[in-house]
């Protein structure tokens, strides 16, 4: 679950105040992942493709899982999802940021999902202590800035539920809000494929049912598939 945002969830989380308020509709392509992104405001919604019977939701500084049982909505708070399927801390992955080198501009040029967007070298240090680069396509919009934003406070939640400290990726997402940007695209793991700048459709962002404790049977069960 934590790897659904490619390289955002890995090096660009961070929990953000979200003063321009933008609303949208995305569809990114993370890794081999296809994701819908419907934000407003501080709340946001993932849907992945190929799982039809779930997504996550984010509604303020709370994060909750959505999945269907039986037709009917079950719905947990992020960190007991986490402790589910981790039984604990989980390690970091190893290409993520430990501490951030540079972010450079190239001089390129790049049009990702109809937005203008300024190329630049992303230089960091993993945590197995490997200096590593990467090609990123930043962009200036309110409405890319925002999914930035919104992506970033879901991927800190996640990571915090299950035991990481992103403390070297807060400098990434610092670096972006002092230059003003958000992210379009990073080599071959994160890209925004289609952005409208519209409201998701009412009640998308809502809890379609309160918070609830896992049915009997039902976390031996998921925690034997997530051994398989």
């Amino acid at each position: 679950m934590v790897r659904w945002f490619g390289w955002l969830l890995s090096a660009w989380c961070g929990i953000v105040p979200a003063w321009s308020m933008a609303a949208g509709v995305a569809t990114v392509q993370a890794g081999e992942r296809t994701l819908t992104v419907s934000f407003d405001g501080a709340d946001a919604r993932v849907d992945v493709g190929g799982i039809g019977q779930g997504y996550l939701l984010m509604r303020g500084d709370k994060l909750y899982s959505v999945m269907r049982i039986g037709g009917q909505p079950l719905v947990m708070d992020g960190g007991a999802m986490a402790r589910l399927l981790g039984g604990g801390a989980l390690p970091p992955a190893p290409d993520m940021i430990r501490s951030l080198g540079r972010i450079e501009p190239t001089g390129a040029r790049e049009t990702v999902a109809g937005r203008a967007g300024s190329v630049y070298t992303v230089s960091y240090q993993d945590e197995r202590g490997r200096n590593r680069a990467g090609r990123g396509v930043l962009g200036k919009q309110p409405e890319v800035r925002e999914l930035t934003r919104a992506l970033g406070r879901m991927a800190v939640l996640l990571q915090t539920a299950a035991g990481q400290a992103p403390d070297g990726a807060r400098q990434v997402l610092d670096a972006l809000e002092e230059k003003g940007l958000g992210l379009l695209a990073y080599d071959k793991q994160f890209r925004v494929e289609r952005l409208a700048a519209t409201p998701p459709a009412p009640g998308s962002l809502d809890l379609p049912a309160k918070p609830a404790q896992l049915p009997q049977g039902l976390g031996p069960l998921l925690q034997g598939l997530r051994a398989q």
